[in-house]
């Protein structure tokens, strides 16, 4: 009985669960699909990259106050018959310093206490002015200076004569005397080489000797004789003494020649 038993549904229920089951699958994979872009958008990285920014402010410009034009200065006018008629007036007609005039009789430093006469036509008046400028009296008034004053009237340094320097003392004469042995105070024997002795060397030895002015030997120089009897000569003449020698009250050198013989 069972085995014929046939189940039936009715005609609309599978069509009711298949649009279930879509709206389920749509429902959760629209889920998905937002949560995976909400996740994508928080895991980017949106950096601004590693280039520099400066920030900069713009200002604007200050307000420049506008400049009011200042009215013209009215110029006093003048009448050209005025001007024409206006002439420098001086109190003495002195010539300016370029003009070849008398040479000052006397010089002086001071500066003029009137105005020089200017080029072209002027006229005598009770003070010195010229065109154009404020009317000054004569006394106050300064001329030209000393820098523009003729060369003339310029005093020149005084030169001081050079002291005379005395002529340097002149050294005493000195005066020939000759043969000096007998004027001798003391005149040691030399003594006699034995080199020469054991030669058989002797003869004369001539000796130029300069006395000072107290009889001292400053200089002796054997001038002839034997080689071997020069030196003995010459130290025996050094130790000569002779009385000083007077000219016209003042002590002088002498030069002289001593003598020597030596015998065997």
């Amino acid at each position: 009985m069972f085995d014929k038993l046939i189940v039936s549904e009715p005609a609309g229920s599978g069509v009711k669960n298949r649009r279930s089951y879509f709206m389920v699958s749509s429902f959760v994979v629209g889920v998905l699909f937002l949560a995976a872009v909400v996740f994508s958008i928080y895991a980017a990285d949106f950096g601004l990259g590693n280039e520099s920014f400066e920030l900069s402010m713009v200002m604007a410009p200050p307000e420049i106050a506008p400049v009011e034009p200042q009215p013209l200065r009215q110029q006093p006018q003048t009448s050209q018959s005025a001007t024409k008629a206006e002439k420098p007036t001086r109190i003495v007609n002195m010539p300016r310093p370029d003009e070849i005039g008398p040479v000052p009789s006397e010089i002086s430093t001071a500066a003029n206490a009137v105005q020089t006469r200017p080029p072209g036509e002027f006229q005598i008046g009770p003070a010195d002015t010229n065109p154009g400028t404020s009317t000054q009296p004569g006394p106050p008034s300064i001329g030209p200076s000393v820098a523009e004053a003729p060369a003339a009237i310029i005093p020149k340094p005084e030169t001081k004569p050079e002291p005379v320097k005395p002529d340097p003392p002149k050294p005493p004469p000195v005066i020939s005397g000759g043969v000096v042995n007998g004027t001798a105070k003391d005149l040691p024997t030399p003594v006699y080489p034995a080199a020469a002795k054991q030669l058989g060397i002797s003869g004369v030895v001539q000796v130029q000797v300069l006395i000072d002015e107290s009889g001292k030997v400053i200089s002796a120089n054997a001038v002839n004789g034997n080689a071997l009897l020069k030196p003995a000569a010459e130290k025996a003449a050094w130790g000569a003494r002779f009385s000083p020698t007077y000219l016209t009250g003042a002590a002088v050198k002498v030069s002289g020649v001593i003598i020597y013989n030596f015998k065997k």
